[in-house]
């Protein structure tokens, strides 16, 4: 597993990454440079497959040989059980564009390695279909989403992941992104009401809560923040920079954060309909009549946050649970399962706080005797 994490991120250019399949020397070598073994990062690639020239199975995995046309013009030779034994685990035909990893050697000759398939247009395509339906569907209402979406990803990229692996507070700037991404999201796709101030109120409480439960959690569980390959790496990359358990939190807090606002928007909207149908209603009642719908949500998302996590986990548990004699309380000892459970419930204890403070505010800004449709 930390061989193909590192193969990613050596395919991104953040490192010189460890090849994942091995070939032969390329029909044409490119020119000579200092070998990749004297610390010079390897060549990143990428390439068309021109012929695949036999295909085999090998102990149950797949080998083949195929030539490739290199964007830099040189043709390469792979040979893919000259590597590791993993085989080829994408389904590469002629036409097939790849990525191929090439190490310089101190003689002049070159390794080539199959390191990935080229992507790019296939994330294309799920994304434009993702538009079309959020356009098709929400209409005015998605294209508002759409926008939020944008932004949520600018701030992440441009704002929080920066400022974390320059040094800064991972949970302070992960925080503040995320007040950030929630304003702007909720007002650009449910409008600049009371309802939705009253929601976004909710929200940063919600936070608040969520960041108190993930730090205790992560205390009383005794979680390190390196309990995955991808953790340890990132740690040994960035050093001292940013600390693993603040890292952890910060992640549990950008996760509530993505679900807070469905719950606290819900209650909002749940007041403001109970008070369009009976304008009469006191604040008491409003209160009591939305948390009775806010506990069957409360009900419904507590599952939901479950599945979503276990589903992300689900490699995770497999292999746990197929190891060889290995008991229940061992099976929870595992901080890597420990780590997921606190991420749940972190999540899930913020999400019903959230609930009826979202839902208090709402009572208090949507006023009986103001219009439903008065702006904040």
């Amino acid at each position: 597993m930390f061989r193909r994490f590192v193969a990613l991120i050596s395919l991104l250019g953040l490192t010189a990454g460890s090849p994942v399949f091995a070939a032969t020397t390329p029909v044409a070598s490119a020119a000579p440079a200092a070998s990749a073994q004297a610390g010079n990062p390897a060549d990143q690639i990428q390439a068309t497959v021109t012929r695949v020239e036999k295909a085999w199975t090998e102990k149950g995995v797949e080998q083949m040989v195929f030539d490739a046309q290199g964007d830099d013009g040189k043709v390469y030779r792979v040979d893919t059980s000259q590597g590791y034994a993993d085989g080829v685990r994408w389904d590469v035909n002629a036409g097939t564009r790849v990525v191929l990893e090439v190490d310089r050697n101190p003689d002049g000759t070159s390794t080539v390695f199959l390191a990935d398939v080229v992507r790019t247009g296939g994330v294309a395509w799920i994304f434009l279909i993702f538009v079309l339906v959020a356009l098709a569907v929400g209409l005015w209402r998605g294209a508002g989403a759409l926008f939020g979406f944008g932004v949520t990803v600018a701030v992440l990229f441009l704002f929080v992941f920066p400022r974390i692996i320059g040094g800064g507070n991972p949970i302070l700037y992960t925080l503040l992104g995320a007040v950030v991404m929630l304003g702007v999201n909720m007002h650009v796709a449910h409008g600049f009401t009371r309802s939705t101030l009253a929601a976004y109120l909710g929200t940063l409480a919600g936070l608040g809560a969520a960041l108190a439960a993930a730090a205790a959690f992560v205390k009383l569980a005794s979680l390190t923040g390196l309990a995955t390959d991808d953790a340890n790496y990132l740690f040994w990359r960035i050093g001292g920079k940013a600390y693993p358990s603040g890292i952890l939190m910060a992640a549990i807090l950008l996760g509530a954060a993505g679900v807070l606002d469905d719950v606290t928007v819900t209650q909002s909207e749940t007041v403001q309909e109970l008070l369009h149908a009976n304008p009469k209603l006191s604040r008491r009642d409003l209160f009591m009549r939305a948390m009775r719908l806010g506990r069957h949500h409360i009900a419904s998302t507590i599952n939901t946050l479950l599945l979503a996590y276990a589903g992300a986990a689900m490699p995770l548990f497999l292999l746990s649970m197929s190891t060889q004699g290995m008991t229940a309380q061992q099976f929870l000892n595992t901080e890597q399962v420990a780590e997921e459970i606190a991420r749940t419930l972190a999540g899930t204890v913020a999400l019903i706080l959230a609930v009826p403070i979202a839902t208090a505010f709402a009572t208090w800004l949507v006023r009986p005797s103001s219009s439903v449709h008065s702006h904040a």
